[in-house]
């Protein structure tokens, strides 16, 4: 305990009761540097420590400053919230874009069977 600040506290308490003084101030110090907070102490002439006033824990610092929050409505329920396309357009559209899906769909479906009924070369 070479921090100027108890310099009075022992300078107030007798010599015999100063390794009681110190360690209840070390643990005090270590409370204090964990937590951040600070403290009013009323020292006896004996040396025991009592802790008049504590000041609030100041809010812990975030380690990461991004937070992500997940929307309230998922995007396959709502897919008009994913896109620029409005709501209303969105409705009136839905059999036209799963039409167009499905033919799509259809198109590379067949392509791949045109491409899978020949059989295969013979590599050996």
């Amino acid at each position: 305990m070479t921090d100027p600040r108890f310099a009075p506290a022992f300078a107030y308490v007798h010599p015999v009761f100063w390794p009681w003084l110190w360690l209840q101030l070390w643990a005090i110090a270590k409370y204090q540097k964990e937590t951040g907070q600070h403290f009013l102490l009323r020292i006896t002439r004996y040396g025991s420590v009592r802790l008049k006033y504590a000041s609030d824990r100041p809010k812990p610092k975030p380690k990461n400053l991004y937070k992500y929050e997940a929307p309230a409505v998922p995007a396959w329920e709502r897919p008009a919230l994913g896109s620029d396309m409005p709501v209303e357009f969105a409705e009136d559209a839905q059999p036209f874009i799963l039409s167009a899906l499905c033919n799509f769909m259809e198109s590379a479906i067949a392509d791949l069977r045109a491409a899978y009924r020949a059989p295969a070369p013979d590599t050996s």
